[in-house]
């Protein structure tokens, strides 16, 4: 028997009756149990009931860290975070009250209570009879989306049974609130078949407590992103080739399907539907699975040995049929890795990673999650989670605080969890990934979608672009180091990807361009926290078709700037095809930096590309029809795209980049800016061009193939949106009026109603923007300035002028694009030094920042723009910017994956 597990179990048997005692009055049920009603929990369906039957949300507060803890077991809280110096419970009255009694210090939350008693809105989804709450699965439908993946990508995924629940082994025991007789625990096993391995693990799973019901759907999500993109992003494309990523998006299906069973008002059932340890009461009893692994079970007053508690921790360490399944599972793909003592390391050559999907306290916990104690390979755990959150990464991260439980303005302990197991036992690093919601039923909508959009009828900011793109990042990001995650963890991001592959003709060259990134910033509960091995980046190189691991031979990149010198650096390489076969090809980009650890050089993850050869001779699409290049003056609007010191620049979320040097300096600008843009070739090969039946014949003399805003350029030509000069020229490097900017940008925005009346003095309505200029105007998303001043005299009404010839500034373009693209989100953050809260154009920057539509420039580059504690890039608001750069931010807000023939 594994002496090590041997002697962490010497404190499993404890228990603390101590724990109990503050509150002798109140039934400790961990969910909402009452006096009143015999321990039978209210849910969302009393709306409508006697004031002591409805839900009621606490805010329990404590006095210190030793309290939190402390009541966090005897109530059994909610998984919310604590930085407000409280803790969450959801209750009836009877249990308030009873709380009062005991001496506690409670108050309602009147708005999350509101919120938690509001009726549902939502319909069974007509087209999926089976779905609940607006959406969302069931387990059959769960199970049968898993089994449409397996039967679209045979070679790709395998749906493995690894056990049965508790009802499935209890047959005849589970009758409420139907009978039925439990599930076949499943997980995806998602691999290319075809490679060899050994290969890293990535063991991902969500629905561990039932009514945290968004994180199945999560999960869904990410199984959908790896296998639908396969062969077309090359990043999800060689993840799935050499990685062995399990995911299991119903841990718990009994619990589950006891929520599900309230359709639209789902039960606020935790556990699995165990109900022979004492607990009978319905919707009360249950194993926390989350308390049962076996590692410091019942340990440290992270867990409750009271059978209808939410967080009670079974008789026995390991004892449900769900947890054994698991850590069965997980110790025959990961190998022990630990030494026996607590205070033993994890070698720097680890391989696997571990997440445990929750909800709704948005932080990413990692171990230790029992004790204030650092794990021993707290910073290379803590840095993995810091990556997690950060925005400033590709794809962005969910920007969650990474904490252990036990920090302060975390959590609240917690024993007998999955994280710590995986750790503990194992070696390899695991994380609760709290989602972000204001309760555990987010409306469906917001899966997808931010606040307000969509249907997201959810309050809580802290959701961002929606649950899914929002936590897209932290989950990839696992998957990517999952070989070696805490060596990789000490190396440089590489972002090389691109939505559309690189199309050349066999013997040409193809240009790969990239950015190796050391500069990100993780979120922490102490505020932004910099990357902890952040340095100098010393070298880039890439692989064709086979990567490193595999044996494959690098090609050294070349710094932009001719030196590798920065902890950001643009890098390049012109791969002659010659040798290469006609077909698709991978390109694989990493970076390293100056520091070598324990005699490993600190290289970082990969990125990759995917390059199309096509035979010599072969007919590409010759463009044909589509918008002529006419005599139009332009019309387009954007800002240089650039990384804010410490965040590496990447286009809008919803595409994926290749980072390049730009050239064209902004208006006023004196250094080189960093752009994001699509593949470049040179070859006069459209980017990614394939034959269609309408090819578009818009080029440019001055904007060919290769140049940086090449695909931007096209696209929106090729839209109508903009034109050229009748001399053939697009003219990128010319400024943007205010005038140009308010047609590209109705344009976009699809504005087409008609206009009448005048305005503006300066615009009449035989001006040749004044269509555009009174739509955007009649919208108000962009006004003129008062009349009397210096060649601007007031007429008989007293209208504004609206200058329609003077260059838009960078502040003005945000606020402009962000207005018509209708991004109306709050921020609280400052992501540039000259762009505090009290800055006019604030809020709008920050919306589109948030998107990667646009960055700033790094500190410290010119005169007057001094490094601060945070290295914060600096925007320039007041600056004007090109037609080049305003077709790439326009593009990336309006049609970020544009692809025209």
């Amino acid at each position: 028997m594994n002496t090590k597990r041997n002697r962490r179990s010497l404190a499993l048997g404890l228990v603390i009756p101590a724990l109990f005692a503050l509150l002798p009055m109140l039934a400790i049920s961990g969910g909402i149990a009452t006096t009143a009603q015999a321990g039978v929990k209210p849910t969302l369906s009393t709306v409508g009931a006697a004031q002591q039957e409805q839900i009621l949300v606490l805010r329990v507060y404590f006095s210190d860290i030793a309290e939190r803890d402390r009541l966090a077991t005897q109530i059994g809280a909610e998984e919310t975070s604590t930085a407000g110096g409280y803790l969450t419970k959801w209750a009836d009255r009877a249990t308030y009250n009873a709380m009062l009694a005991a001496g506690l210090r409670v108050q309602i939350d009147q708005e999350q209570t509101r919120l938690a008693n509001m009726p549902i809105q939502w319909n069974k989804d007509s087209a999926n009879p089976d779905t609940f709450y607006g959406g969302y699965l069931t387990v059959e439908e769960m199970y049968a989306f898993m089994d449409q993946k397996v039967a679209a990508n045979p070679t790709l995924v395998e749906k493995i049974d690894i056990g049965d629940s508790w009802c499935k082994t209890h047959l005849g025991q589970c009758t409420q609130p139907n009978a039925w007789n439990g599930f076949d625990l499943y997980v995806l096993h998602i691999t290319n078949r075809n490679i060899p391995g050994p290969k890293p693990v990535f063991w991902y799973d969500a629905g561990i407590h039932s009514r945290e019901i968004a994180t199945p759907e999560v999960a869904k999500r990410f199984i959908s992103y790896l296998l639908d993109n396969y062969n077309s992003d090359a990043d999800a494309h060689w993840l799935v080739d050499y990685h062995d990523i399990w995911v299991m998006p119903m841990l718990n299906p009994d619990g589950h399907h006891m929520n599900e069973s309230g359709g639209n008002n789902p039960t606020l059932h935790r556990k699995n539907a165990d109900r022979d340890d004492g607990c009978t009461t319905y919707d009360s009893f249950g194993t926390d699975i989350n308390r049962n692994f076996p590692f410091v079970w019942g340990c440290c007053g992270g867990s409750s040995p009271s059978a209808c508690s939410d967080i009670y921790r079974g008789p026995a360490q390991n004892s449900e049929e769900e947890t054994q399944a698991i850590v069965a599972k997980v110790r025959s793909l990961i190998p022990d890795q630990r030494g026996p003592a607590e205070s033993d390391p994890a070698p720097i050559t680890t391989t696997g990673t571990l997440i445990n999907m929750h909800s709704n306290a948005a932080l990413n916990l990692y171990p230790w999650g029992y004790t204030a104690s650092f794990a021993p390979n707290r910073t290379d755990i803590r840095n993995i989670g810091k990556h997690m959150s950060a925005l400033n990464v590709f794809p962005p991260g969910n920007n969650y605080p990474a904490c252990q439980n036990t920090d302060p303005n975390c959590l609240y302990i917690v024993d007998g969890d999955e994280k710590n197991w995986i750790y503990g036992e194992l070696g390899s690093p695991g994380y609760s990934l709290e989602l972000a919601g204001s309760n555990f039923f987010p409306a469906y909508p917001c899966l997808d979608n931010p606040p307000g959009v969509n249907g997201c009828t959810d309050p809580d900011p802290d959701i961002g672009l929606g649950l899914w793109p929002q936590n897209k990042g932290a989950l990839l990001y696992h998957s990517k180091v999952s070989r070696t995650p805490y060596l990789l963890t000490r190396g440089p991001d590489a972002y090389t990807s691109t939505s559309t592959p690189i199309t050349v003709t066999l013997g040409s060259s193809a240009l790969v361009t990239g950015t190796i990134n050391y500069n990100w910033v993780g979120n922490t509960p102490d505020g932004p926290e910099q990357n902890s091995y952040q340095q100098d980046v010393a070298t880039a190189e890439y692989y064709i078709d086979t990567p490193p691991w595999a044996g494959g031979t690098g090609v050294p990149m070349t710094p932009v700037d001719g030196t590798y010198n920065s902890p950001t650096e643009a890098v390049q390489a012109s791969i002659n095809t010659g040798s290469l076969s006609p077909g698709r090809h991978i390109v694989f980009v990493r970076g390293r930096g100056v520091a070598v650890y324990e005699g490993f050089q600190s290289w970082g993850a990969a990125s990759a590309i995917f390059v199309d050869v096509i035979p010599a001779g072969t007919v590409t699409p010759s463009p044909t029809g589509g918008t002529t290049a006419t005599a139009v003056p332009p019309t387009i609007t954007s800002i240089p795209t650039v990384a804010p010191s410490s965040t590496p620049v990447v286009p809008s979320a919803t595409a994926t980049p290749i980072i390049i040097i730009e050239t064209n300096t902004p208006v006023g600008a004196t250094d080189t800016v960093v752009a994001s843009v699509t593949a470049v070739v040179s070859t006069s090969t459209p980017v990614g061009a394939t034959a269609t039946t309408t090819p578009c014949t818009v080029s440019y003399t001055d904007v060919p193939p290769g140049h940086t805003f090449y695909p931007y350029v096209r696209c929106l030509a090729c839209k109508g949106i903009i034109g050229g000069y009748s001399d053939g020229t697009f003219r990128p490097n010319n400024a943007i009026t205010r005038a140009q900017l308010s047609k590209i940008v109705a344009n976009s925005a699809g504005f087409n109603e008609p206009v009448s009346g005048q305005t503006f003095e300066d615009v009449e309505p035989d001006n040749t923007f004044y269509l555009y200029i009174g739509r955007m105007a009649s919208r108000g998303i962009l006004g003129g300035y008062p009349c009397g001043g210096t060649g601007e005299p007031c007429g008989t009404t007293n209208r504004p002028y609206f200058r329609p010839n003077a260059n838009a500034t960078r502040g003005q373009i945000s606020k402009i694009v962000s207005e018509a693209a209708g991004f109306d989100e709050n921020h609280t953050t400052q992501t540039f030094e000259d762009v505090p809260p009290s800055n006019a154009f604030y809020i709008w920057i920050e919306r589109l920042a948030s998107r990667f539509i646009m960055g700033g420039y790094p500190c410290g580059t010119v005169e007057g723009e001094p490094c601060g504690t945070g290295n914060r890039a600096y925007f320039r608001w007041g600056n004007t910017s090109t037609r080049g750069q305003v077709s790439k931010i326009v593009s990336g807000a309006f049609f970020p994956d544009c692809d025209v023939p």
